[in-house]
């Protein structure tokens, strides 16, 4: 008999032998009436159409009850997904690993399994996926795997040595989960529809379900360039507006931000490899912001990862009496070859020191994604000036990063920072000084609260 393994994501099922994916099923089910529960495709496109009807966090509160029209309990609706998504299998004679988040407690665990007994479904274990996300040890690095589910993102401490990796229950839970981000983005991009063309996208049902359907269409393809044209159609006339990448980036950020806190509270003086679950690649930009963090690298985890690797540690995960066990470690075996990642510059704990502008004289520039200071010459006064155009021909660079502020040294001036000649780019945080010969003063990094900020 094979083996499969089942990946409870929370926000979904997905299936894989290690090489395909068998079955993806988001975790969306339309609840009908107390005996007719849809899952699948046929819930999705109900979604924004039938909202009282819908369920989709019962993976994540399985001794709960559903906010349905009709109530049903939630291991109820979560049987019938699993049914659903086992039903998608060419064939149904394999047994399962079952890879869980560290989130689910032993009732919840207790549930599962016997959704899967009643189903048919013999697992042979259960296997914290923290564990299953690091293909081998990252040396010189703590190591952290940060999953986006549906309500939450959970950080979760994940240990390490030469000879195992193991990992308990998250150290953090933030309140921001794939509902609330891609709904935020949803939201800023009907109000842009209103702004320029007055069609609300978000008024009827229909047109509320057409934008969420179009949504990942749009996002996907700003990954790759600067804007894209959306276009909706209502009553027989089309509504059409330009995305821009650099707006869209913006609109989750404090999300992300909070965190980067959450992560620098965590581990603020280690140098950190972030293993990021399949589902940060359904945030637009969080991935861009998160490869920026100070201190930090990021190991990013291909859908059928988790597969391979239970898979691989099989003979650990599975027990070789009837009783099912839990794994929460695994000794790596022996062909395993360390991740060779270099982390940014700089610490976490810098996050809470970063700098908002730069104290040129009496005057405060705020620090923009990317700037050049230069020199100029007002008869025989030299001025020094924050210019956002840059073309290489300034002193140095000043760039933000995500929450990273860094500064490159561009032409023959020298440039002390802190009194240290500058050479290679290096991370900036608030109250650092600068020096540049043929100006007489110092530069100053500053942190400005929003209201003490001037606007000029």
């Amino acid at each position: 008999m094979s083996t499969v393994v089942i990946d409870l994501y929370d926000s979904g099922i997905l299936i894989s032998d290690g090489k395909r994916i068998l079955a993806n099923c988001p975790s969306c089910a339309l609840v009908e009436a107390e005996t007719s529960i849809l899952t699948g495709k046929q819930a999705e496109q109900q979604i924004h159409l039938r909202p009282q009807e819908i369920s989709t966090g019962f993976w994540a509160d399985l001794a709960g009850q559903s906010t349905t029209r009709h109530a049903i309990n939630h291991a109820e609706i979560a049987f019938r997904h699993m049914q659903f998504a086992w039903s998608l299998l060419d064939r149904q004679d394999h047994d399962a690993i079952l890879a869980v988040s560290g989130a689910l407690r032993k009732q919840e665990l207790g549930l599962v399994l016997g959704i899967c007994e009643k189903l048919g479904i013999a697992v042979v274990g259960i296997v914290n996926k923290a564990v299953l996300a690091v293909p081998g040890p990252v040396p010189k690095t703590r190591l952290v795997w940060l999953a986006v589910l549906q309500q939450s993102t959970i950080l979760t401490l994940v240990s390490q040595d030469r000879k195992q990796v193991s990992a308990t229950r998250p150290g953090r839970v933030i309140e921001h989960g794939l509902q609330s981000l891609i709904q935020a983005q949803a939201k800023w991009i009907a109000a842009a529809f209103v702004r320029e063309t007055r069609f609300d996208p978000l008024q009827k049902g229909e047109d509320e379900q057409r934008l969420y359907e179009r949504l990942p269409h749009w996002l996907a393809t700003l990954q790759s360039i600067e804007s894209v044209g959306c276009e909706l159609h209502s009553d027989g006339q089309g509504h059409r507006i330009q995305l821009h990448r650099k707006d869209v980036l913006e609109i989750n950020r404090a999300a992300f931000e909070e965190m980067a806190i959450s992560l620098s509270e965590l581990l603020p003086d280690h140098k950190v490899t972030l293993v990021c679950s399949p589902t940060c690649n359904q945030v637009f930009g969080l991935n861009e912001f998160l490869k920026d963090l100070p201190g930090c690298a990021m190991l990013g985890t291909d859908p059928t990862r988790i597969a391979r690797q239970a898979l691989r540690y099989r003979e650990q995960i599975s027990s070789s009496d009837a009783t099912v066990h839990y794994t929460t470690a695994l000794a790596w075996d022996k062909s395993t070859r360390p991740e060779l990642l270099e982390p940014n510059p700089g610490l976490l704990a810098s996050l809470r020191n970063c700098p908002t502008h730069l104290l040129i004289g009496n005057r405060a520039w705020p620090l923009g994604p990317k700037q050049e200071l230069r020199l100029t010459k007002d008869r025989h006064e030299i001025h020094l000036e924050l210019d956002p155009v840059c073309n290489d021909r300034g002193i140095c660079r000043v760039q933000k990063k995500g929450m990273r502020i860094e500064l490159r040294h561009l032409k023959e001036y020298k440039v002390r920072l802190n009194d240290r000649l500058l050479s290679e780019p290096q991370p900036i945080q608030s109250g650092d000084r600068l020096r540049i010969d043929g100006y007489r003063g110092t530069i100053h990094f500053i942190q400005v609260q929003e209201h003490e900020a001037s606007h000029d």
